[in-house]
């Protein structure tokens, strides 16, 4: 079996106990009524709106898991440059990234300040909360990983243009904002987790990270999902609102979409416009 097919097979797998936008990476159209949204594919939907099919674009990928968000867009012919810390996972990123060279995976994490290492944490519960923050009972001590910033990799990159920005770092999503170089740079997209019981942990709120969003000039949007129950099921999905607003429930979690003003705002009112009906 070939590495595409796999991957394909085990991302939908996955689809069936993970939340869309957080790990999943399906880009057919969604529009509602479904049980739950796929953050992602609405993101991949509103990016086809302002920019044809098959048109170059890059996204940076921070928590690339096994792809599944990647994939998406190396298949629409775009530049990924991806993060992924977790020794698991690289064999299977590794392979990925030799058979399209538009795919750049670096093994370190990312922050708010390069470090030479800090203790990195997985758990048996899934492999989607490997994380710098030990957030759950489960998590044990793994590699000592590097750090470093996005300011630096679109230097050493020589990025002049960001596309999508998605980041889903288990807790460590604003620290990942700091770091990147808003001044020079100015995504037309981020996706981005938040969680109060993950960031609580290293001192901020989804609050904190909602606010930074709209501080740099984004329009923003808040899908909550129901308090997760437990991994490896089904999670539920509550709501999508613009924000600023609060939780549904304060043990809620979820992802921010935030759109840059102008086509890439104007194509995500439309297109979320059915979920935030519901």
């Amino acid at each position: 079996m070939g590495l595409r097919t796999l991957l394909a097979r085990l991302i939908r797998n996955q689809q069936a106990v993970r939340a869309p936008g957080s790990r999943t990476g399906g880009v057919a159209v969604q529009s509602p009524p479904t049980d739950n949204i796929d953050e992602n594919a609405l993101i991949t939907e509103i990016m086809d709106t302002i920019q044809p099919h098959g048109s170059p674009g890059t996204m940076i990928d921070v928590g690339v898991h096994f792809g599944s968000c990647t994939m998406p867009m190396l298949e629409r012919g775009w530049r990924v440059i991806g993060f992924e810390p977790d020794r698991k996972k690289h064999a299977a990123l590794r392979e990925m990234a030799h058979e399209n060279p538009a795919f750049t995976l670096y093994t370190c994490a990312v922050g708010d300040a390069s470090h030479q290492g800090m203790q990195f944490y997985t758990s048996q519960e899934s492999t989607g909360i490997a994380s710098l923050v030990p957030f759950r009972e489960s998590h044990e001590k793994g590699a000592v990983v590097p750090v470093r910033t996005l300011t630096e990799i679109v230097t050493e990159q020589s990025l002049t243009r960001v596309d999508y920005l998605k980041i889903d770092a288990e807790g460590y999503d604003l620290r990942v904002l700091e770091g990147f170089p808003f001044d020079r740079v100015l995504p037309e997209a981020i996706l981005c987790e938040f969680e109060d019981a993950k960031t609580h942990k290293i001192g901020y709120s989804t609050h904190d990270l909602g606010r930074e969003l709209i501080e740099r000039g984004y329009e923003v949007y808040m899908s909550e999902w129901h308090p997760i129950v437990r991994y490896g099921i089904t999670h539920r999905w509550r709501s999508l609102t613009r924000y600023p607003e609060q939780l549904a429930d304060p043990e809620g979690w979820g992802n921010f979409l935030a759109f840059k003003p102008g086509p890439a705002a104007s194509a995500a009112e439309a297109v979320l416009a059915p979920w935030l009906a519901r």
